[in-house]
């Protein structure tokens, strides 16, 4: 869900140019239903492979790494810029 969402959103502005509402409910609906639907399969494994606990946790860190470098470090996008200073992360 965390990468559904931001990929579909930003994949169809870039063609589109603009929001559209319906598209972004429908994005979210779609994202939160293939989220649950992942969790209920992981969830109903008698033994959960060990692969699966490796992925998260690389996952997990890759996530706090990117968090940390786009904090001070941001790409010049405007989902990352400053609305009041028009700065780029944090000074």
């Amino acid at each position: 869900m965390i990468t559904l969402i931001p990929l579909v959103f930003y994949s169809y502005t870039a063609v589109t140019g603009e929001s559209i509402f319906a598209i972004d409910i429908s994005t979210f609906i779609v994202a939160v239903i293939t989220g649950q639907f992942a969790s209920f399969k992981l969830f109903t494994f008698k033994k959960t492979p060990q692969i699966f606990s490796i992925i998260a946790l690389v996952a997990l860190i890759v996530l706090a790494i990117i968090f940390a470098l786009f904090s001070f470090y941001p790409p010049h996008l405007p989902i990352f810029q400053d609305p009041v200073t028009g700065n780029y992360g944090i000074p």
